[in-house]
């Protein structure tokens, strides 16, 4: 770290959860209108897509092997970092996320999803998680010492990702204030040192950089929350693809932060459809005709809500924010606008209460500057908000709920309480999750080392997607033009 660049506050995607978030970081670019903007289309671990009728629901889980499906569900509109260097030789170790790779490993997928499911169910998971980060620092030793062996040539790979996946299980199994996380931390640290010594070893050091990484933080909640009274008493039921009556809804995803799909009302011709609710619609929904956008405030913990207008376009739209002040109650609103997409993108963040805002940015000298009614750029909120709770919000969400994929409205909860539901069914009874938004989720860890021509410099703050143009920069590519990072260097 004392040798290249470093930052303790490289801000992440929201929402921080795994594989959207890893998605960001591998393209250097965020999630939005796939089919006509350049950015990927990744909304979340568990979607809804809509093109299909009735919708077909995605969980991205080795169990089922859809998470394969994540190379294609990225789009054409970006690209990985194995695809934009080239036609030189890549790896992929542990990596689902892996188009452009041309050695893999596990070779086979059901080998790579057998791999991540024996480390995560069976008995002796401590001694297996540990094994496992040696097995993926060696694996990459063994194709720079015999590149002819995984390649069509003897050029060791150009660029390789690796991931180590056992601080995630653990951290989920554990805590991330447990003893053997810890200890797992410092064990990945000694098998990096292991490559490291290898490349030295073999001449490599001096032409590689590293970047050491993570996708996202952590938060521990209070207690276990069930929502299936909640739900009944309002005329909500989730949705089941295989089931008649099919449900009204999906909860396609609620830990601390729920991602809701309702469906619309004779919206469409095509039975099964399930068309975006309107903002009258989701004021008078379902059979008892409730008004979401406050009924589910009463879900407990919950404090912030966002949900787009009527008639939003890839180019220009308005999401509506909604926050309830825990000290009194009371509801204050704002909205975040958005106009232009890829380079020409830019949003305003306006609060409609005089004494509050949303993401609590007045308090704050530098983040309330922007709160100007003008439209600011990623890289201005990046350095007005960086430190503060809810990071790269005002650019971020919209982003996110551009993507036709995503939820009809969101609802936050304050830590206090975990769900834990997927696609309506609730999974899971640990309370250490990491997907609500607040800084200790989004603020992650960057190391860029290795080759002493890397400058060495601390960079106060910086973003998830930045890591894709700085190194490509070190190797003298060109970033595809959906690339939304900065180069650091």
């Amino acid at each position: 770290m004392e040798n290249g660049i470093y930052s303790e506050n490289c801000i992440t995607d929201f929402p921080p959860i795994t594989y959207p978030t890893q998605v960001s970081l591998l393209t250097g670019t965020y999630t939005g209108n796939y089919k006509k903007e350049p950015c990927h289309g990744v909304p979340l671990l568990n979607w809804m897509d809509r093109d299909s009728a009735p919708p077909i629901l995605r969980e991205y889980a080795a169990k089922n092997l859809q998470i394969y499906k994540i190379n294609d569900d990225m789009g054409n509109n970006c690209q990985t970092i194995l695809e934009m260097v080239g036609d030189e030789n890549t790896a992929s170790i542990a990596q689902f996320i892996n188009r452009g790779s041309d050695y893999i490993f596990p070779e086979r997928k059901t080998k790579l999803a057998m791999f991540y499911l024996l480390l995560k169910y069976l008995p002796g998971v401590k001694r297996r998680l540990i094994r496992s980060n040696s097995v993926i620092a060696q694996k990459l030793i063994e194709v720079f010492k015999k590149p002819k062996k995984f390649f069509d040539n003897s050029e060791p790979p150009i660029a390789s990702l690796l991931w180590f996946i056992s601080s995630d299980l653990l951290m989920h199994k554990f805590g991330f204030d447990s003893h053997i996380y810890k200890l797992n931390l410092l064990h990945i640290d000694k098998v990096i040192g292991v490559l490291i010594d290898n490349l030295k070893r073999m001449g490599y050091l001096e032409d590689t950089a590293i970047a050491i990484t993570s996708d996202h933080g952590n938060y521990k909640a209070n207690k276990i929350g069930n929502l299936n009274n909640f739900l009944k008493q309002k005329g909500l039921t989730n949705y089941h693809p295989l089931k008649k009556p099919r449900g009204n809804m999906d909860i396609a995803y609620y830990a601390g932060v729920g991602f809701f799909y309702f469906k619309g009302m004779n919206n469409s011709n095509v039975k099964n459809c399930w068309d975006r609710p309107t903002l009258k619609e989701l004021g008078n929904y379902g059979p008892k005709r409730i008004n979401l956008l406050e009924e589910l405030f009463k879900i407990n913990g919950s404090h912030l809500m966002y949900y787009r207008d009527n008639g939003n376009t890839s180019n220009k739209g308005l999401i509506h924010l909604k926050r309830k002040i825990k000290e009194t109650g009371k509801i204050i609103t704002g909205r975040i606008e958005y106009m232009g997409n890829g380079s020409s993108y830019k949003t305003r963040y306006i609060s409609e209460d005089v004494d509050y805002d949303i993401f609590n940015f007045m308090p704050d000298d530098v983040a309330s500057r922007l709160l100007d009614n003008k439209f600011h750029t990623i890289q201005e909120w990046l350095e007005a908000t960086y430190h503060l709770d809810y990071p790269l919000f005002p650019d971020l969400i919209p982003r996110h709920l551009k993507n036709p994929r995503s939820a009809d409205l969101i609802l936050s909860n304050d830590e206090t309480i975990k769900f834990g539901i997927h696609h309506g069914k609730q999974k899971g009874k640990n309370l250490y999750d990491h997907d609500v938004g607040l800084r200790k989720c989004m603020a992650v860890p960057l190391i860029i080392g290795g080759s002493l021509e890397i400058p060495h410099k601390e960079i106060s703050y910086c973003k998830i997607t930045d890591i894709v143009p700085t190194l490509l920069n070190i190797l003298g590519k060109t970033p595809h033009k959906s690339v939304i990072g900065k180069n650091l260097v």
